[in-house]
């Protein structure tokens, strides 16, 4: 009864330590169905597929609005250079996002490895050493957030909507200003309701474009530190090659052994 109760308090403590390592990168990348561990039911494969659809079909209405309004309709070499910045930026997000997608099976192993680090680590000062490098990677991935989010709702939100209504024509007309130039082909944004949907899917294609950003950068700093911690508790290991310590080998070669698979393990 005691080894049951003692294997649910470890078991729980391994969970607590993961979540501290990827809750953030699982918070964002669940949204955009990216998350690998969604796919395991029958629901959640649909749902990410959706998703995924989704997100493409915003991104992509974005880059074909704006590339024609691009090609149709700015004549002035100075106007056409500042609409390669936000081209730019449609294209390197769609190119992220599909790799994110493509490399799925590439995320679900660095997950299933944190996890497995997590169980398997015994000693505290190993223990202590994975958490100070958790909480560091936690809180880049809470910066990255903040920041990428707070431009967000700057560009999209504040700049447009602290402008007013756009009044032309003696005020017989007047518009919400959009975050980015859209296509009269597609549509005339100068009319209601056409304005508001376009300012909507703008805002909405912001909110993805910046979850996808925050996303990949989140699970890039979670490995790379996760990483670090390890390389930091094999330095730890060293420090006890020759007279060891409670939870190691009783020889010097058998640790040495240890340390160089762990080693090779972090490197893979």
């Amino acid at each position: 009864m005691q080894k049951q109760k003692s294997v649910q308090v470890t078991k729980r403590g391994h969970e607590k330590n993961l979540k501290l390592s990827i809750q953030w990168s699982r918070w964002l990348l669940i949204p955009i169905g990216v998350w690998p561990n969604l796919r395991k039911s029958i629901v959640g494969k649909y749902f990410s597929w959706l998703v995924n659809i989704i997100c493409f079909g915003l991104i992509g209405f974005m880059l074909v609005s704006c590339g024609l309004f691009l090609i149709m309709e700015v004549k002035q070499a100075y106007n056409q250079i500042k609409m390669i910045g936000p081209l730019s930026f449609f294209t390197m997000t769609f190119m992220k996002y599909y790799l994110l997608i493509l490399h799925e099976s590439d995320i679900r192993e660095g997950v299933k490895r944190i996890e497995w680090d997590w169980k398997n680590i015994e000693h505290q000062e190993d223990k202590n050493i994975m958490t100070e490098h958790a909480t560091y990677g936690k809180r880049l991935v809470t910066i990255c957030t903040f920041f990428m989010y707070s431009a967000f709702a700057f560009y999209y939100l504040v700049v447009p909507l602290s402008m007013g209504r756009v009044v032309i024509e003696d005020g017989n007309l007047s518009f919400i200003a959009l975050p980015f130039p859209a296509s009269s082909l597609i549509a005339d944004t100068r009319h209601s309701p056409s304005n508001e949907i376009i300012y909507t899917i703008q805002v909405l294609t912001g909110v993805v474009m910046h979850a996808i950003t925050s996303g990949a950068c989140s699970i890039a700093a979670v490995f790379a530190v996760h990483a670090c911690g390890q390389m930091q508790v094999l330095m730890n290991w060293l420090g006890h090659l020759v007279d060891g310590r409670s939870d190691m080998s009783n020889t010097v070669e058998e640790r040495m052994a240890t340390i160089v698979t762990q080693h090779d393990r972090v490197l893979k």
